[in-house]
């Protein structure tokens, strides 16, 4: 060894209790501290000089335990700030008197445990997520090779797992895909971002055995240590695309199909309008010369003619009837039937159906009551609402036996609708044949008469005309007691319709006024912007004419308030100007625009079509 001179033992234990992880505490024979290491300080909290020739702080909870601390023992202590610390404790007596102590921090060894433990169980967890996934998932290095594949990649591609670790992912593409595959995963290690499944592209991918099969595909970059690796997910889809396949056959036949059931249509449309003329030409002439003859404007008729010529005439009214009820289920199918709605006291229509049902009736002894008490006004087709009436009245009497009656009323009803009532004391109906009274071609039971009578398409075209106009039908009825058919249809209001003139014109205010007062329409002036906004909201006119030129408040910021405020918003604005600015009106969405000089006939047009069931006299 030379000339090195040997390190005293003192000198020697100094520099290992200095360097030492353990707290090491050395006390002398009155069990005071003499010895307190750097670590003993940085475990405790207690400076060497705070405890220096005192006995060890009570605070930390050592006692007298550390007299049996020959052998390890664990147990918990307390820092100077409160902290628990669990130790290893080893104690030992000093050759010349005292003890020497020696703490081992447990906390941060159990910590590391723990953190290990769960980072073992998060492993664990993650292993069975990876193997229940239903999709086939694999990770790839930057190198392209595969690094960690689940169970259902082994099960779509026919591969074993060991067969593919570490093999370039290429070996799952068509080979005919490897360069621009290279190329692809280049550019998306340039740019590592999460492309979701669906992207919108479809990719094939290949089995052991070489076939092919569709697939989508989801990438997600992984961080690691160093940089990162691409986890992605892959669904066989060919289920899915076999399903997609087959519903565009299908959409395609349907396709094929409708424009067949339209063509169909169209012939349909075309014969019966064609039939349609072929059919009630001859019958008015027939109708026509046999209600002359009846006249005996040509000499007199005995008995036997007049027998005959009735009953020509009745055949003849009752075909054209059957004629018109098919046309209109027609029109109803196809779409093609109008409606004309306007508001109207039902209560003249109802009177003019009883009295057009009497003559019907009175033959058969049946008696026709209108109980419709007061004004019942309707929003509704004037002339369907009549033939509703018609063909509900008809029924009615002809199941109704001689000695009964027939009575039409009407109440209100809640929502802003009005229900008309047809009841008679008739056969009635069965409760199963009740849902079918109005299916089409469906006749349930004979007239008092004992036949069928009619095409069984009266009750279906009565449907769907109420339906059409907003309202709904149904039917109380029992075998022997009569039935009672209600329906309902909009309510309309009887009070003359309103226009709201806001105009600081005078003479336009009265050329305005006088167009439409004549009509029966009411009016409203305003000269300027703050009194039209007010009218609007008091009085809810059908509709307001604007002029754009308004002292103070311009007629531009007045409609936009107009249409900003839930009173006013849907009232139809008719902007009035001598300005050529349809195309800004219109994006301020006025509903219509004219300019001044205005005319009549444009004023009116406007009206009828912005709201038409208020302006039924235009």
């Amino acid at each position: 060894m030379g000339g090195m001179k040997p390190e005293s033992p003192d000198a020697a234990l100094a520099a290992l209790i200095k360097i030492s992880q353990a707290a090491i505490i050395g006390l002398d024979p009155l069990q005071h501290v003499d010895l307190w290491s750097v670590s003993a300080s940085e475990l405790f909290g207690w400076t060497a000089e705070e405890v220096s020739g005192r006995p060890l702080p009570s605070e930390l909870g050592l006692g007298d335990k550390w007299k049996d601390a020959a052998a390890p023992i664990m147990l918990p202590l307390s820092a100077k700030d409160g902290r628990v610390i669990e130790v290893e404790l080893r104690g030992a007596r000093r050759a010349e008197s005292g003890w020497m102590l020696m703490a081992i921090d447990l906390t941060a060894s159990k910590k590391a445990t723990q953190a290990t433990d769960e980072r073992l169980k998060a492993e664990g967890r993650f292993r069975e997520l990876l193997e229940a996934a239903p999709d086939a998932i694999i990770e790839v290095d930057q190198e392209g090779r595969i690094v960690l594949l689940n169970a259902v990649t082994e099960e779509i591609f026919g591969y074993r797992r060991e067969e593919l670790l570490g093999q370039p992912v290429e070996r799952l593409i068509p080979e005919r895909a490897h360069g621009r595959h290279g190329a692809h995963r280049a550019a998306y290690w340039a740019n590592p971002v999460t492309r979701p499944m669906g992207f919108g592209m479809t990719l094939l991918a290949t089995r052991k055995d070489g076939s092919e099969f569709p697939v989508e595909i989801s990438l997600s970059p992984v961080k690691i240590e160093g940089g990162f690796r691409v986890t992605a997910i892959i669904r066989d889809v060919t289920a899915k695309k076999r399903a997609e396949e087959a519903i565009r056959e299908a959409n395609e036949q349907l396709e094929l199909q409708n424009r067949e059931l339209d063509r169909a249509n169209r012939l349909k449309s075309e014969f019966l309008a064609s039939m349609s003329h072929e059919l009630r030409t001859p019958l008015h002439t027939i109708i026509g010369f046999t209600e002359l003859l009846t006249e005996e404007l040509e000499g007199p008729l005995n008995e036997k003619q007049k027998r005959f010529l009735s009953h020509v005439y009745q055949d003849s009214q009752h075909l054209l009837e059957l004629i018109n009820d098919i046309l209109d289920l027609s029109k109803i199918e196809a779409g093609q039937m109008e409606l004309h709605l306007e508001t109207f006291d039902t209560r003249v229509v109802i009177g003019e159906a009883v009295n057009a049902i009497r003559p019907m009736a009175e033959s058969r002894g049946v008696n026709v009551e209108n109980h419709v008490p007061g004004e019942t006004v309707a929003m509704a087709d004037r002339v369907r609402f009549r033939e509703i009436l018609n063909n509900l009245l008809s029924n009615a009497v002809k199941f109704t036996p001689e000695g009964g009656s027939v009575r039409v009323e009407s109440l209100p009803v809640p929502a802003g609708m009005v229900s008309f009532i047809v009841t008679d004391t008739g056969v009635g109906i069965a409760p199963e044949d009740q849902d079918a009274v109005f299916d089409k071609f469906r006749q349930v039971g004979a007239t008092t008469r004992g036949v069928r009578e009619g095409t069984g398409l009266g009750l279906a075209i009565v449907k769907s005309f109420i339906e059409m106009q907003g309202g709904t039908i149904s039917l109380e009825s029992a075998p022997g007691e009569g039935s009672r058919f209600t329906f309902t249809l909009p309510a309309g209001d009887s009070t003359p319709p309103m226009v709201l003139i806001i105009e600081d014109e005078p003479g336009a205010q009265e050329l305005l006024t006088s167009y439409l007062e004549p009509l029966g329409i009411r009016t409203q002036c305003a000269s300027n912007a703050e009194e039209g906004l007010r009218l609007a909201h008091d009085l809810k006119p059908d509709v307001i004419t604007l002029d754009l030129l308004l002292p103070g408040k311009s007629g531009w910021r007045l409609l936009k308030e107009l249409r900003s405020h839930r009173d006013t918003g849907a009232i139809p604005v008719f902007v009035v100007s001598v300005l050529d600015q349809s195309s800004s009106v219109i994006k301020h969405e006025a509903a219509e625009y004219l300019q001044k000089p205005l005319k009549k006939e444009a004023l009116l047009q406007a009206l009828k079509k912005h709201a038409p069931a208020r302006f039924p006299m235009i």
